[in-house]
């Protein structure tokens, strides 16, 4: 099995597997009441939200809503394995940066096939002092929009990609400069 395809069934499989308990583990104990777990006072709070639409609840009283996740899903996945694909075997980060936004695009998918809405909790914010009125004075409020593990992971692959993006970006020309590889050039390999 090359190592890219090792490195992308881990993390897709990873990254599900948490994002599905977690989200179990809201359903069964957090009332959508407002009852909530407080992780790090003023900052992280477990609370649990259910969104019908996508990020910042677009679409959310949408009645097409769910043809439109369902295609979106479906086009991203097919252009995130395409991607995958075309990887070479050795590239890791590429790998695990496709099957985070792959676990996460996964993940919300089957809350929305199984229950018609996203089970979001995580809720970070800003609740005492100067950097809670700055937000609220510059952005309106002091509170990110409640995500989960699937929305975290795609957010950490498109990170991680961007990041290797750039970071190979810089060492191309530092190979252009070196000049061509002796064995690519004669169409043998030592790989």
């Amino acid at each position: 099995m090359p190592p890219k395809l090792k490195v992308l069934l881990s993390v897709v499989f990873t990254s599900l597997v948490l994002d599905q308990a977690t989200k179990i583990w809201v359903l069964k104990n957090l009332a959508p009441d407002g009852s909530k777990v407080v992780v790090v006072k003023n900052w992280v709070e477990f609370i649990h939200a259910e969104n019908k639409g996508a990020a910042w609840s677009t679409l959310a009283d949408s009645p097409y809503r769910l043809y439109v996740f369902a295609a979106f899903t479906i086009v991203a996945v097919i252009a995130l394995l395409q991607m995958f694909r075309e990887l070479e075997p050795g590239e890791k980060l590429r790998a695990a940066s496709t099957g985070l936004i792959l676990s996460g695009a996964l993940g919300n998918a089957i809350d929305r096939v199984w229950k018609g809405s996203v089970t979001d909790f995580i809720k970070v914010f800003a609740g005492v002092g100067d950097a809670r009125d700055w937000l609220i004075e510059h952005t309106g409020t002091n509170v990110w929009p409640i995500f989960n593990i699937a929305d975290a992971a795609i957010v950490t692959g498109v990170i991680l990609f961007g990041l290797e993006y750039l970071f190979q970006r810089d060492k191309a020309p530092e190979a252009d400069a070196i000049g061509p590889d002796p064995l690519k050039a004669e169409g043998r390999s030592d790989g």
